[in-house]
């Protein structure tokens, strides 16, 4: 045989013991579990049995197995047809920590069925048919951590079934059909921390139901029927962090519903046909950092419905009937709120003084309400102006706005605003010195002032100068209260909508002016009336809007100056791959003179003094040059090298 054959022999040897060995080592690892199960003396149909794990995930048991190794500390029976758990099946799992039942189709539990698991820690019997729970089932438990008792259709708990797990922390029974908890349905869960009881048919309970459950922090009850705050039953709960009353049918809060809840953080009431909050409905919630009051029936908001919630951060008011929100609704949350939703409601005003006391806000949501983006809006447009917080207004009425962002009108359509307190002939006189500051002021707003919030400047300059005047008047009826800060102006002060027509009367100006007051209001000015300066305003605008269009051009022909430089650059890296690829390629590109060309005599028969001359001046002197609107001849020459 000679080397070459050899070789492929060999390689066919080195090519195929890989199948064959694969093979070989399924066998071996099949023999070694099946090895391993009997010497564990684990259940053969089961998938996994380690000494310490044993999976019999979805084989079809009618029961549970037996010969589990002792060593066995988790055991996954889900997915079976396990309608009945019977005493001594789990017999001698001393050491099991994890058991899981779920998906099994249990019905009934024996009271004795896990006696002899000492060390169990998990328990899981969720999504099964389980009715009922007898008195002493968890008998033995003393260190069980989780129960999950979810998706069952449990309707009762007795009194005493849980007394066994004082180790329990996490208990999970939502999705049953619990209608009462009764006294002492707890009793002796004095670790648990969590308890769902979502998603029942919960309606009353008891005043001692969550007797034991002192260090309970989490506790959910959305999604039963529920029609009054279980306010003695959760008043107990004194280191609760967390509740959900969620889809209830509660309607009201009614007064002190909270009482003693002084460590609660979060509480959720979404969903709950609230129609109104009592006073002191939230009393007692100083910590509450997070209230969801979301799809509910309210539609008015006063200063008594928020008292002492001092530490709320978010408040979600979103998706219920909200027309009107008192001034000092938010008073007490000013320095701690920073996320305000108001959206999908009734709203079509609002005062700037609703959210003046909110300094730490940083979203706030208005969106999908009603807007009447009329003159009413102007307090509330210039606030928003002023403000670092973000706000989308989609104006509905009046039709003439309708869909449109509140942000993108024109400042010219708030024009005609005037003040309700002043009559227009007083509102327009050009003899105002108010007018004449508001003017200058105006103008000055304009030109120092980003060109989108220059009349928000206007506004807050024409308050903060009636202000002064105001605070240096020396007959002034109700001066201001603030006389050290004049630019803060109390909540009782006009707002920017009747400050923007207003005057200070000639007769209210004392006397006595300093030399100071005189040079900064002087007598002789010019009369100014704010229509013109709405008019310039008006100019200024036009000015932007041209500027506006010369940078969009300016824009446009960078970009088109971007993309020739673009495509330049792709031509010569094509020209500089073409250079150095094989076949070398050369395009001559010549562009001749028009002319014609004409030799009648014949080369030897020129002069003596032609001769003297080069050949190429001896064409020259024979070519005739030809009419300028003769077309150019031009020669394409194509070689490769």
């Amino acid at each position: 045989m000679s080397e070459t054959a050899k070789d492929r022999d060999m390689c066919g040897l080195q090519s195929s013991p890989p199948c064959m060995g694969a093979l070989l080592y399924i066998l071996n690892c099949s023999l070694l579990l099946l090895l391993q199960k009997e010497a564990f003396g684990c259940p053969a149909p089961c998938q996994v049995c380690t000494g310490r794990q044993v999976s019999c995930r979805n084989l079809g048991f009618s029961s549970i197995p037996r010969n589990f190794p002792k060593t066995t500390v988790l055991v996954y029976l889900s997915g079976n047809n396990v309608s009945h758990v019977t005493p001594h099946e789990l017999r001698g799992l001393q050491k099991l920590a994890a058991l899981y039942m779920d998906n099994c189709s249990i019905s009934y539990v024996h009271a004795k069925a896990f006696v002899e698991l000492p060390r169990l820690c998990y328990l899981h019997l969720n999504n099964n048919n389980i009715k009922r729970l007898d008195p002493g089932v968890f008998e033995g438990l003393s260190n069980l951590h989780c129960l999950y008792l979810q998706n069952n259709q449990i309707a009762f708990v007795p009194r005493g079934l849980f007394t066994d797990l004082i180790s329990v922390r996490y208990l999970t029974l939502q999705k049953n059909r619990l209608s009462v908890l009764g006294s002492g349905t707890f009793l002796g869960m004095i670790n648990l921390q969590t308890l769902n009881l979502a998603h029942n048919k919960i309606s009353r309970i008891s005043d001692l139901a969550f007797h034991d459950l002192e260090n309970l922090a989490y506790l959910f009850l959305e999604g039963n029927n529920l029609t009054l705050v279980p306010s003695n039953a959760i008043g107990k709960l004194k280191n609760l962090q967390r509740l959900s009353l969620s889809h209830n049918p509660i309607g009201s809060i009614h007064p002190f519903a909270f009482k003693g809840l002084n460590k609660l953080r979060y509480l959720s009431l979404k969903n709950m046909n609230l129609k109104c909050i009592a006073l002191n409905g939230f009393f007692g919630l100083n910590n509450l950092s997070q209230l969801i009051l979301s799809y509910n029936n309210l539609e008015n908001i006063n200063s008594s419905t928020f008292t002492l919630l001092n530490n709320l951060m978010y408040l979600q008011l979103d998706r219920n009937k909200i027309t009107s929100i008192g001034d000092g609704s938010f008073e007490k949350m000013g320095q701690s709120l920073k996320i305000l939703s108001l959206a999908f409601n009734n709203i079509t005003e609002l005062q700037p003084e609703v959210f003046k006391p909110l300094a730490s806000l940083t979203q706030l949501q208005v969106n999908y309400n009603p807007w009447n983006c009329s003159c009413k809006m102007l307090g509330l447009l210039t606030w928003l102006a002023s403000s670092p917080v973000s706000v989308k207004i989609h104006c509905q009425n009046p039709p003439s706005m309708r869909g449109r962002p509140l942000h993108y009108i024109k400042w010219s359509r708030f024009a005609n605003c005037s003040s309700p307190t002043a009559s227009p002939e007083t509102a327009w006189t050009p003899g105002s010195v108010g007018v004449h500051h508001s003017a200058a002021t105006l103008l000055v707003a304009w030109h120092k002032g980003r060109r989108h919030n220059a009349f928000e400047q206007f506004l807050s300059a024409e308050t903060n100068y009636v202000a002064f005047w105001e605070e240096t008047t020396a007959a002034s009826v109700n001066p201001l209260p603030y006389g050290e800060n004049v630019a803060d102006i109390p909540s009782q002060a006009p707002t920017a909508l009747s400050t923007l027509p207003v005057q200070i009367p000639a007769q209210t100006i004392p006397a006595n002016r300093t030399v100071e007051e005189a040079a900064l209001f002087p007598t002789d000015a010019p009369p100014v009336s704010l229509k013109t300066s709405l008019l310039c305003a008006q100019e200024v605008e036009k000015l932007n809007q041209a500027f506006d269009i010369l940078l969009a051009f300016f824009i446009l022909a960078c970009a088109v100056i971007l993309f020739l430089t673009c495509k330049i650059i792709q031509f010569k890296q094509k020209v500089k791959a073409l250079e150095n690829s094989g076949e070398k390629r050369i395009e001559y590109y010549g562009v001749y003179q028009p002319g014609r060309y004409n030799i009648t005599d014949p080369v030897p028969s020129l002069t003596e003094n032609s001769m003297g001359h080069s050949e190429l001046d001896q064409i020259r002197l024979l070519k005739r040059t030809a009419s300028e609107n003769q077309a150019q001849v031009i020669l394409f020459e194509h070689s490769s090298l």
